[in-house]
């Protein structure tokens, strides 16, 4: 039975206090529709202990009681692969932290951390067939070396062919550098050559998939990995397009950000079309998940859109789409000063005046609750059906551009189907 308070129409709330409390969890799986396919979770900030523990509790109840799946995190393919396999007991390693150390990308406290290695030890436990994968588009190079090693043993012709027309490649270590070098360097003259060269290097590699097959099944190679030589090189082909729109976008644009969700989306749906009755949970950053038609920075549809997102692509696309939002007012965070710096903790500011948190704050005080979920589409209070500031905390804080560095416009009510909203929260990393 669901706990509701609602109090002259202002505010429809499901007040439990502590979020750790099954009921808190089962409130929330409680909204999700049965018939639901993809559910989108959010979080305000990358950075947040009680966020990751929330999804980690309604990913493994979904897993059990409906069936889910396919877990996506926003991350790279590759640096989440070694995961699925270590799940689904293809690699010798029996050590989840090992896989983890491996990777060295920034941020790497978003993976490697104490409440995912639990998710993903039960997970493995559950005997569940259940997918693990990264969705991100940074990983060029790394993709690119990956694709060489399969084809080293599917097919020697085609890795032959891959190393002499991108040979270019195999002296960087670094796809920024290499990228800088195609886009204003010494390999400019390869430009459109290398964006023509991946697009055939993907249809090739369709055409043939029935061959690959018969291959991987002589050769004891699990099919999984025909579904990663595909996604290496649409990582391949969007990394190279995101990284190009970063050189050459103009202040303002969201070209590069665009490209980004929409090989997010792209991953969505060759999931969808290679594994069969797939119901997909996805972790990303509300900016990535709460519909963009909702923001400032959006449109009304596509026809009037600056930045879109995955949020608003899965709902024009999957009528079973669900969004969670997650939110809070103060506590501090696991975040960097800058890009490829170490992670510390901060004590982030409270939220401002003029923005939903502080609103919902206000609100539930009234009733002593700390922590709720809002059900946003039965909301009829004014603040959660106009434009109001929202926190947008990515791996990078800085406190003394709050505003201009961490806030944009948005109507929550059409953002998300719910929200989670917890008053104080705790950094992710001591």
């Amino acid at each position: 039975m669901k706990d509701e308070i609602e109090k002259n129409n202002e505010l429809l709330i499901l007040g439990d206090l502590s979020y750790k409390e099954e009921k808190f969890i089962n409130n929330i799986i409680d909204y999700i529709p049965n018939e639901n396919e993809i559910l989108l979770l959010g979080e305000s900030n990358h950075g947040c202990k009680e966020f990751y523990e929330i999804r980690s509790n309604i990913t493994y109840e979904l897993i059990n009681k409906s069936d889910y799946n396919i877990i996506l995190l926003e991350s790279d393919w590759l640096n989440i692969f070694d995961i699925n396999d270590y799940i689904n007991n293809n690699i010798n390693n029996n050590r989840i932290e090992d896989i983890l150390n491996n990777i060295k990308k920034f941020p790497k406290w978003l993976w490697n951390n104490d409440v995912i290695k639990d998710l993903i030890e039960k997970i493995k436990k559950s005997n569940k067939k259940v997918y693990f994968f990264g969705m991100d588009c940074y990983l060029f190079i790394e993709s690119y070396k990956w694709i060489k090693n399969l084809l080293e043993l599917i097919d020697i012709n085609l890795l032959n062919k891959l190393k002499k027309n991108l040979y270019f490649v195999d002296s960087f270590e670094n796809t920024e550098e290499l990228m800088h070098n195609i886009i204003i360097g010494d390999l400019k003259k390869y430009d459109l050559y290398c964006e023509n060269y991946l697009q055939e290097l993907l249809i090739y590699i369709q055409n043939n998939n029935d061959l690959y097959k018969n291959i991987c099944k002589e050769k004891n190679i699990d099919l999984i990995n025909l579904i990663s030589l595909e996604q290496c090189c649409e990582v391949m082909i969007n990394s190279y397009e995101y990284f190009k729109k970063q050189y050459l976008e103009p202040n303002g644009s969201n070209a590069s950000w665009n490209t980004r969700d929409q090989h997010m989306l792209m991953t969505i749906m060759k999931l969808k079309e290679k594994i069969e009755e797939s119901k997909i949970i996805i972790w990303a950053h509300n900016s990535h998940i709460g519909d963009s038609t909702a923001t400032e920075r959006g449109g009304i549809d596509f026809k009037n859109n600056n930045n879109w997102n995955l949020g608003q692509m899965c709902r024009a696309i999957y009528n079973n789409t669900y969004i969670i939002g997650l939110g809070n007012y103060d506590g501090n965070i696991t975040a960097a000063y800058k890009w490829n710096s170490e992670h510390v903790k901060f004590d982030i500011n409270k939220a401002i005046e003029n923005s939903i948190e502080n609103t919902i704050y206000n609100l539930i005080n009234k009733y002593n609750i700390k922590n709720c979920i809002i059900d946003l589409k039965n909301i009829e209070h004014e603040d959660f059906n106009n434009y109001k500031n929202q926190r947008m905390i990515g791996v990078i804080y800085n406190s003394n551009t709050e505003m201009e560095s961490h806030y944009i416009s948005c109507i929550i009510s059409k953002q998300y189907d719910l929200f989670i909203y917890i008053s104080h929260i705790n950094s992710l990393i001591d």
